[in-house]
């Protein structure tokens, strides 16, 4: 496996994560839901999009670049990234129960609600993938180029 050409999927995944993180944050600051059709289809794909790109970022790391790291001789790095499970299995559960409370008709019924939980989420992921890209990524980054890891920390 190419870690490398691995790290820089999950890194443009995260872009696209971002970037329909600030698309679904906009929706969420108005304080009424979309009123119009068009408005409400396209709130409607940024939501679907946004999922079905994080739950494919999720399977990717667990299928790939966990294992990996996992099986590494690394001792900081597999301690790392067994830290990074344990708190993305929180950030997983708390995104799955999240779609399934937050269907269309409980968004009608419940904007301000909606928002502010949109909002919660929306910070842990941007936190995470600040944390990944900063701290993890660079680590496995290291172990693919079997040199001293740099992270953002130090």
């Amino acid at each position: 496996m190419d870690m490398m050409a691995e790290i820089w999927r999950l890194r443009g995944e995260h872009d696209d994560l971002v970037a329909l993180a600030v698309q679904l944050g906009d929706y969420v600051e108005a304080p009424q839901p979309p009123s119009d059709t068009a408005d409400m289809t396209a709130f409607h794909a940024v939501r679907t999009r946004m999922r079905n790109v994080l739950i494919a970022h999720l399977k990717r790391e667990d299928w790939v670049l966990y294992p990996a790291l996992i099986a590494s001789s690394d001792h900081r790095l597999v301690d790392t990234a067994r830290d990074f499970i344990d708190e993305m299995g929180t950030i997983a559960a708390l995104f799955t129960d999240y779609s399934r409370k937050w269907m269309p008709d409980a968004i009608a019924a419940d904007w301000t609600g909606y928002c502010a939980e949109t909002r919660a989420i929306l910070t842990a992921l941007a936190t995470r993938i600040e944390r990944e890209n900063g701290q993890l990524y660079p680590l496995a980054e290291a172990l693919d180029a079997g040199a001293a890891p740099k992270t953002a920390t130090g």
